[in-house]
């Protein structure tokens, strides 16, 4: 399982988590000023705008940066630059962490946390 013990729920981020469930990304998008933005969030941090839509996503990008944790078995934190525009934190999974590189593509996949809510990680395409 992946993810931390806690992950927020709430009716703003419900519609995110629900399609997650059904193994769909979805992403925010702000009706007022049509920026697409990550994380889920009741408002808009580009304009302030509480009315947000969710857009269904390809669940692709590419890798902007990522750090490899090695203390037990390696792990690979990276940010990865959302086809939408959005940059997000996320882990890159089942990879070698040598092989790598700034620009790699992936793609969504969703594995259970601790608590069992499906989050999306990533693996190379």
């Amino acid at each position: 399982m992946f993810g931390t013990d806690f992950i927020a729920h709430s009716p703003e981020t419900k519609p995110f988590w629900d399609a997650a469930a059904a193994g769909r990304f979805v992403l925010p998008r702000c009706q007022q000023c049509h920026r697409t933005h990550w994380y889920p969030r009741g408002f808009c941090p580009h304009c302030l705008s509480m009315i947000i839509d969710w857009q269904e996503s390809l669940g692709e990008g590419e890798i902007y940066s990522f750090s490899v944790n090695r203390m037990k078995e390696p792990y690979v934190l990276a940010y990865v630059a959302l086809t939408e525009g959005p940059i997000m934190l996320t882990n890159v999974i089942d990879a070698d962490p040598d092989k790598l590189s700034i620009g790699t593509r992936v793609k969504v996949v969703f594995k259970p946390a601790v608590t069992g809510a499906l989050v999306p990680l990533f693996v190379v395409r």
